[in-house]
């Protein structure tokens, strides 16, 4: 997620807050005034494997930044530009991107879910 001074832009680009960097600019400009804190909530599944194959693409299932949604359902077509080795993995760190300025992080929160496969009975 881009993390970036964009009040006041009409029609958000790909290098505005909220944008999923190289996959999609926000739907709206949420931002609030520089100085201000921005609460940026993410909802997002990791890609699933069997074996070494992806059988579904990472998705961000919903986004929201300050009360709106900016994003749903919106299917990686892989890893984002700028990861750590440019490819796909099930597990890895969260990293945060702070090269356009100043910018500070307060309250993160992560929440990992653990789906499991149903077995009929």
């Amino acid at each position: 997620m881009q993390v970036f001074d964009s009040l006041g832009i009409k029609k958000p680009r790909p290098s505005d807050i909220g944008a999923i960097y190289g996959a999609a600019p926000s739907r709206v400009n949420a931002a609030k005034q520089p100085g201000e804190w921005q609460k940026l909530v993410i909802d997002f599944e990791a890609p699933r494997f069997d074996s070494n194959q992806v059988i579904r693409k990472a998705r961000f299932v919903k986004v929201s930044l300050n009360g709106e949604t900016i994003h749903e359902n919106v299917e990686m077509k892989g890893p984002t530009p700028g990861g750590l080795t440019g490819k796909e993995h099930a597990k890895g760190p969260i990293l945060l991107q702070g090269d356009h300025g100043p910018v500070s992080y307060r309250n993160l929160k992560f929440t990992r879910m653990v789906f499991q496969k149903l077995q009929a009975k």
